[in-house]
C-alpha cells in the first residue's frame, strides 16, 4: 500500500502542536500544600502520593498533541492506494534532445558526450520503472528538427529491444524542436493522467509542470567551447573585408591566434594564397558563461600580417580556424567561406547606329550586382575594323541588323542572342522569322504581357511604343510571344538547350522603354537565362534552398554522394555538414562551371549553456477518492478514543 496526500497543505495544522506546547510551558504554576487531620484525609493523601503529577501533565500533552495531529492529517485528505492501482497504468515518455549541442563532450575522461549521458540516464529510469511495474510502458520521442516517436508503448519484455534502439541513436547536426517534442508528449496525458514525462536535455527551462521531469545533462564545470560562429564577406574600398564572429562558452580563459587562409586570391595577375593571423582573447566565468567577439579583417591590414599589395578581386576559398583547441565541440573550430568567384557575364553589342542605352544599363547592373556578377561589356565599332564574334560571350546584342560575319559564320550557340529592331537580314537566318512591314501607331501605345519569367518584375502597361515591325513566324520556329501591341508580338522568346533568343521588333528610339522598365528587363534577362546556381554560399545544417541552372544539368556532390538535376528550379536540402560542389554542364563548347557552398551546424548550437523561454505547463491529474481508500473515518475514530482517554485523566483531578 502507498499513502498519498490529496491536500498536503492540510498538514499545516500540525503547527497547532507548537501552540499547545507554548501553553504548557507558560501556564501559571501553583504551589500545593496538603494538610491532613483525620484518618480519612490521611488515606486520601497516601493515594495522591502514589501519583506523579509531572508524568500526568506530559501524558496529557501527548494525548492532546496526538488528537491535533490526527485532525491535521485528516485535513490533508490522505488516501491509501495499492501498488497495483498506481502502477497498472504506469507510463514513461522519454524525450531525448537531439540538438547538435548534445554532441558536446565532457573534458573529464570517460564521461562521454551529453547525448551519451542522456541515453545512460534514460536506461536507468527505464530499469527503475520495470523493477516496480511489470505492466508499465515506455515511449521515446527523438527531438530533432521534426520530433517523432522512435518507439511507443513497449513493455518489460521489450527491454533488450529498447536498449538496442537507444544504443543505435546519435544526435543530429542541427537544432532540435524541444517545444514540439514536449507538446507531442503532452497529448498522452489526455489518455493517461498519471503518465510521467522525462526530458533529457542541455537547455535550461523553467518549470514545465508536475508531469515533466527535466534531466539536465550539461555541466559547466567540465565543458567549454570556443567556436567560429560565422563570417560575412563584404566589399570596402574596392576590396574584400571579412567580418568574423567568434564565441566562447563555459569557464574559458584563452588568448589564441585565429588563422585565416585565403586560397586562389586573384587581382587579375594570377591566383596566390594568403595567410593572416588575428589575435583574440577570451575571458568568461561561471556567471556569464558566454562571450562573443566580432572582428573586421582586411587582407591588406599589416596588423594581421597583411601587405599593401594583397588586393584581390576574386578568391576560391577562405578557411578560418582556431588551431590547437581542446574543447568540448571540435567541429566548430573551423569555418569555410566560398562565394569569392563571381558569375562572369560577358556582353557583346553590335549596332549600325550605336545606342548608349545598352551600355549604361549593363554598367548599372554591374554596380548593383557586383557581389555576385562580374559584368563586362564589349561594343563593336565597325569603323575601327572590329568584327563581331559568334562564340565566347553570354549575351549577343545585334541591333537593326545582323552582322555579315555572323550571317556567314552562323548565329552564336553558346549564349543568348538579342535581335533588336531587326531588318530583312532576319529572314536569312534559320530561325523561321521574317519582317513583313512597319506599323506606325501615331501615338504612344502601351503593351500587353503574358505570365512569363522574363516579365517577372516588369509592368507591360508602363511600356509604350509608337512604331514596331510586324513579323511572320513559321509553325516550328518555337518562338513564344510574351509582349504584344494590338495583338502583334513585340517581344518573342525561344529557350531551348541549344538555342536561346529574344527578339524585339521595335527601335528603342521609338518607345519609352529606355527608362525604369528597361533596367528591370535587363535584370530579368540575367535572372531568366543566367540564374545564380545558389542565392548564397553558406547554409545551416538541414536548411533548404532553391537550385537554378543556366545550363542543361546540375550535379550536386558531397563526399562520395552525387545527385543530378535536370528540371529547375529544384528544391534541395542539406543533410550533412561540410563542402558541397555544384557543377553546371552546358552541353556546348562552354566548359563546366563549379560553385561551392559550406554547410555548418547552426551557430546557436555552439552555445553550450543556452536557455529557453517557451512556456508549456503539463500537470499530472490529481489522484481522487474513486481510485483510493479513504482513511478519514479511522483517523476520526482514533482521535475520539484519544479524546476520551484525555477526559478520563482530567476526571481524576476533578474527583
Amino acid at each position: 500500500m502507498v499513502l498519498r496526500w490529496l491536500l498536503p497543505l492540510g498538514l499545516l495544522g500540525l503547527l497547532a502542536i507548537a501552540a499547545l506546547l507554548v501553553v504548557y510551558l507558560f501556564r501559571p504554576q501553583y504551589r500545593k500544600k496538603v494538610v491532613s487531620g483525620t484518618v480519612v484525609w490521611k488515606r486520601v493523601l497516601s493515594r495522591k502520593k502514589k501519583r506523579d503529577p509531572a508524568f500526568d501533565h506530559v501524558f496529557l500533552f501527548l494525548l492532546q498533541a496526538l488528537v491535533i495531529a490526527l485532525f491535521a492529517v485528516g485535513l490533508a485528505r490522505p488516501r491509501l492506494y495499492s501498488q497495483r492501482t498506481l502502477l497498472e497504468d504506469a507510463e514513461y515518455i522519454l524525450i531525448l534532445d537531439a540538438s547538435a549541442s548534445m554532441r558536446a563532450k565532457s573534458l573529464a575522461a570517460g564521461e562521454g558526450t551529453r547525448f551519451e549521458r542522456a541515453v545512460a540516464e534514460a536506461k536507468k529510469e527505464i530499469d527503475a520503472l520495470f523493477s516496480e511495474a511489470d505492466e508499465g510502458t515506455v515511449s521515446l520521442i527523438f527531438a530533432d528538427g521534426a520530433p517523432s516517436y522512435l518507439f511507443s508503448d513497449l513493455k518489460k519484455a521489450d527491454r533488450a529491444e529498447i536498449f538496442g534502439m537507444l544504443d543505435a541513436l546519435s544526435c543530429t547536426l542541427g537544432e532540435g524542436d524541444l517545444e514540439g517534442a514536449v507538446k507531442l508528449a503532452g497529448k498522452r496525458l489526455d489518455d493517461n493522467p498519471y503518465a510521467k514525462i522525462f526530458l533529457y536535455t542541455d537547455t535550461r527551462f523553467g518549470s514545465l509542470g508536475t508531469a515533466v521531469e527535466i534531466v539536465d545533462v550539461s555541466d559547466h564545470t567540465k565543458e567549454e567551447n570556443v567556436a567560429v560562429l560565422g563570417c560575412t564577406v563584404g566589399r570596402q574600398d574596392n576590396q574584400y573585408v571579412f567580418e568574423l564572429v567568434l564565441g566562447a562558452y563555459g569557464n574559458v580563459t584563452l588568448r589564441r591566434n585565429v588563422s585565416i587562409d585565403i586560397k586562389g586570391a586573384d587581382n587579375g595577375q594570377g591566383p596566390r594564397d594568403l595567410h593572416l593571423e588575428v589575435p583574440v582573447s577570451f575571458a568568461t566565468d561561471a556567471e556569464s558563461l558566454e562571450q562573443v567577439v566580432r572582428l573586421t579583417v582586411s587582407a591588406t591590414d599589416p596588423a594581421y600580417g597583411g601587405q599593401a599589395d594583397w588586393f584581390f578581386e576574386t578568391y576560391d576559398e577562405m578557411e578560418i580556424a582556431i588551431p590547437d583547441l581542446n574543447d568540448s565541440v571540435p567541429d566548430d573550430d573551423r569555418y569555410l567561406v566560398y562565394g569569392g568567384v563571381r558569375d562572369a557575364v560577358k556582353v557583346e553589342y553590335w549596332s549600325k547606329m550605336s545606342k548608349v542605352f545598352w551600355q549604361f544599363g549593363f554598367n548599372n547592373l554591374a554596380n548593383n550586382m557586383g557581389k555576385t556578377r562580374a559584368i563586362s561589356f564589349r561594343e563593336i565599332y565597325t569603323e575601327q575594323g572590329m568584327k563581331a564574334e559568334n562564340a565566347g560571350y553570354d549575351f549577343y546584342i545585334f541591333e537593326h541588323s545582323i552582322p555579315p560575319e555572323i550571317l556567314q559564320a552562323g548565329l552564336p550557340r553558346d549564349g543568348v542572342v538579342l535581335l533588336v529592331d531587326p531588318d530583312e537580314t532576319l529572314s536569312s537566318t534559320p530561325l523561321g522569322l521574317s519582317v513583313r512591314e512597319t506599323v506606325s501607331l501615331g501615338a504612344l501605345t502601351t503593351c500587353a504581357g503574358t505570365d512569363h519569367p522574363l516579365l517577372r518584375y516588369m509592368d507591360p502597361a508602363k511600356i509604350g511604343l509608337t512604331q514596331y515591325k510586324r513579323l511572320s513566324a513559321e509553325k516550328d520556329s518555337l518562338f513564344e510571344p510574351i509582349l504584344s501591341v494590338g495583338g502583334d508580338p513585340v517581344m518573342l522568346v525561344k529557350n531551348t538547350p541549344s538555342s536561346k533568343f529574344v527578339v524585339l521588333p521595335f527601335s528603342i528610339n521609338m518607345s519609352d522603354f529606355y527608362g525604369e522598365q528597361f533596367q528591370i528587363f535587363l535584370y530579368d534577362l540575367l535572372d531568366y537565362f543566367m540564374p545564380l546556381t545558389l542565392a548564397k554560399s553558406d547554409f545551416d545544417y538541414g536548411e533548404s534552398t532553391e537550385l537554378c541552372c543556366k545550363g542543361e544539368t546540375l550535379e550536386v556532390s558531397h563526399g562520395a554522394q552525387t545527385q543530378n538535376f535536370t528540371e529547375f528550379p529544384a528544391e534541395f536540402s542539406f543533410r550533412d555538414v561540410g563542402t558541397y560542389a555544384f557543377r553546371t554542364s552546358f552541353g556546348l563548347e562552354k566548359p563546366d562551371e563549379i560553385r561551392k557552398a559550406y554547410v555548418h551546424a547552426p551557430a546557436a548550437e555552439s552555445e553550450l549553456f543556452a536557455t529557453s523561454d517557451f512556456r508549456i505547463i503539463l500537470d499530472n491529474r490529481e489522484l481522487t477518492a474513486e481510485n483510493g481508500s479513504d482513511i478519514f473515518l479511522w483517523l476520526a475514530v482514533a482521535a475520539l478514543a484519544l479524546m476520551i482517554a484525555e477526559w478520563c485523566m482530567q476526571y481524576k483531578y476533578i474527583i
